[in-house]
């Protein structure tokens, strides 16, 4: 015991101390037929009110002092005690010596510990709290009550505060965790409440019961603490996760699990649903133009328009990019077929985004699902795929998917991944159909033709063509194709055929790939072809491109290689297109030539065009001669013939026998 703590030990214990045992003293010296056991006891208060203080040190100093100063007052009486009645004497009063510092020890520990729980309580960082379940009442930490928004004076006499604190929404939370307490079931929950000055929090509460000796649940004591913070960054996070951060709609993951809720309500409740899955048109074009921001601008009035022309409770989600999705929830089709026409006609007005005025129109695929076993993801692709086909109906508009749908789908991904790998595995072939001069009935030309065939079964360029130009492999096959093409001219020079050029079908993305010329002179060279035996087959429509093309074209007319324009007179050209392209070969399609022969419109047409092409000084071609009649109509203006009639598209070797019985013939007549 340090002289620290002596100074700490209170003015009154000193004073009493003092007190009891003068007059301790004046009992035994005026007093000695007295029993000497009133000192003791007297004095035993002193003890006590020490150890109360300062601890077991404290009651031994005090004895101590006590029995140094009784002794040297009162040493004969202790010395004609016998040894007997000396021992029992200590034994006596150390029992009650130590008695007494232990009942001054243990109370003065009792009366720390309440301290330290009091000033628990009173700690605005601690947040306990214990209700009794008998009577009612409650008791908070300070930090409880400031959690609630008032001091733990006001929370303890209103413990109503507690409940009437919570958020209405979350009411059941909390009585749901006080039956589970009644119980003896610890509690975890969270919910909100409503304080004084209207700021709602997010508040954790644990309970755990307490139980008395009869096993009932006398108390709960728990914690709580608030997690305001804590669920404002899981809000946070939540929408960077669930929602688009530039419109603020529903992004595709929030989207495909709501939807995988709805479909098991709608097949339970027998309701039917409607996805439809939009994309805008011409959307990149706007970006690439104008420039992001603008774009950004522009699918935010896309969302709020999208918005504007659904119902109530109808989801309009953005998958990425200019996609969205809409979830339109018991409804028919016709209804939908309603929605998702009011959307093509808010979708025509202009939108004005920074001061330009802007037209992008919607394509939208719809798929129905009524009570069908089907995941959302499924659902999900079969309005993207009918969304795909409404763009090739013309775009702006809408397609329903159907089961035909789902079979060209499946055969349209099949043939796109085996057409990766069509040319490695040996699958293509060109074949050539002959062009005849039909003034001389010699041969003027070929035109090579790509043919695809495997364990399917020959695929028509009609349905895999369109494939290799979406997916970007019209580039390396239409490599493949020239290549062919130069080597079987050279092997039919080899063979001993007259020279004859040989035309070949190129895309609007190959005219336009940067590579495309580079890797053309490299195919001469390595094919020893003559520049001027290749004529390159362009389509009327990519003309609507030629100003990006342009330079590759002028490169190849300086190669020497010829310009050929196809299907001229059903694409998108005109005649001021036209007039800036130095063209060796114009191809007229076959439907004029089958319209000619009954329509004198179309026959004029047809003379016109010829005409035209003559003008500018090109070869001109009419494709699909079929009958002796067509050719009579056509022998006479000076033109050049393709089609059935003299042959169809022929594998090289088979060309070469054609080539020579037609040769024969001709030497004959």
């Amino acid at each position: 015991m340090s002289i620290y703590n002596l100074k700490q030990l209170p003015y009154y214990v000193w004073m009493i101390s003092t007190i009891i045992f003068l007059l301790a003293l004046g009992v035994e010296f005026y007093s000695p037929h007295l029993n000497t056991g009133i000192f003791w006891l007297m004095n035993l208060i002193s003890v006590s009110l020490f150890s109360y203080h300062l601890g077991l040190f404290g009651g031994i100093f005090s004895l101590l002092i006590i029995l140094t100063l009784r002794i040297s007052v009162d040493f004969q009486t202790f010395s004609s005690l016998t040894p007997n009645q000396l021992i029992r004497a200590l034994f006596i009063n150390s029992m009650a010596f130590v008695t007494s510092i232990l009942i001054g020890y243990l109370a003065g520990k009792m009366k720390k510990n309440e301290k330290n729980i009091r000033e628990i309580f009173d700690n605005n960082d601690i947040t306990l709290w214990t209700r009794n379940l008998k009577t009612g009442e409650i008791t908070v930490s300070e930090g409880n009550a400031n959690i609630y928004g008032v001091t733990r004076q006001e929370f303890e006499q209103n413990p109503q505060i507690w409940f009437e604190s919570i958020h209405p929404d979350d009411s059941e939370v909390l009585t749901d965790a006080l039956q589970k307490q009644k119980r003896g079931r610890k509690t975890k929950v969270v919910y909100r409440i409503i304080r004084p000055d209207k700021q709602t929090r997010w508040i954790e509460d644990r309970g755990t019961p307490v139980f008395n000796h009869a096993g009932e649940v006398v108390r709960v004591d728990g914690v709580v603490f608030d997690v305001t913070s804590e669920k404002e960054t899981e809000e946070v996070m939540n929408k960077m996760a669930y929602n688009d951060s530039l419109t603020g709609l529903p992004n595709r993951n929030w989207f495909q699990n709501y939807l995988e809720a709805t479909l098991v309500s709608s097949r339970k409740n027998n309701i039917s649903i409607g996805i439809m899955f939009i994309d805008f048109d011409n959307f990149k074009r706007v970006n690439d133009t104008l420039g992001h921001r603008v774009g950004d601008g522009l699918l935010i009035q896309m969302s709020d328009r999208l918005q504007s022309c659904i119902r109530k409770n109808d989801i309009v989600s953005r998958q990425g990019g200019d996609e969205f999705l809409v979830l339109i929830e018991d409804a028919d089709e016709q209804e939908v077929k309603e929605i998702a026409e009011r959307i093509i006609n808010q979708m025509n007005h202009p939108f004005i985004v920074n001061g330009n005025e802007i037209f992008s129109t919607p394509s939208i695929g719809i798929t129905m699902c009524p009570v069908a076993e089907e995941q959302a993801e499924s659902l999900i692709e079969k309005a993207d795929f009918a969304m795909y086909l409404a763009k090739e109906s013309g775009k702006n508009n809408y397609k329903f998917y159907d089961d035909e749908l789902n079979q060209k789908m499946k055969r349209k991904i099949m043939l796109e991944t085996r057409l990766h790998k069509a040319i490695e595995n040996g699958e293509l072939a060109v074949h050539y159909q002959p062009q005849i001069d039909l003034s001389t009935s010699a041969l003027a030309g070929a035109e090579a033709l790509l043919r695809w065939e495997n364990d399917l079964g020959y695929i028509s360029p009609g349905e895999f063509i369109p494939i290799a130009e979406e997916t970007g492999l019209i580039i390396p096959i239409g490599e493949w194709v020239i290549r062919e093409a130069c080597r079987h001219s050279k092997e039919f020079r080899t063979h001993g055929l007259e020279p004859f050029p040989i035309s070949v079908n190129i895309s609007t993305k190959q005219i336009m790939n940067p590579s495309f010329i580079p890797r053309l002179k490299e195919i001469l060279l390595d094919e020893q072809m003559t520049p001027e035996l290749l004529t390159l087959e362009i389509t009327e429509s990519a003309l609507l491109f030629y100003d990006d093309a342009k330079d590759n074209i002028d490169e190849l007319r300086q190669l020497g290689i010829g310009i050929s324009i196809d299907d001229f007179g059903v694409g998108y050209s005109s005649l001021s297109m036209i007039k800036d392209i130095e063209m060796d070969e114009l191809k007229i399609d076959q439907r004029f030539l089958n319209d000619a022969l009954e329509n004198k419109r179309v026959h004029s047409l047809l003379k016109t065009i010829i005409k035209i092409g003559k003008v500018l000084k090109a070869k001109v071609v009419v494709e699909g001669v079929e009958t002796a009649e067509q050719l009579e109509l056509l022998m006479r203006r000076g033109i050049y013939g393709q089609g059935f009639f003299y042959s169809r598209a022929l594998p090289a070797r088979e060309f070469e026998k054609w080539y020579w019985k037609y040769y024969r013939k001709r030497l004959k007549s």
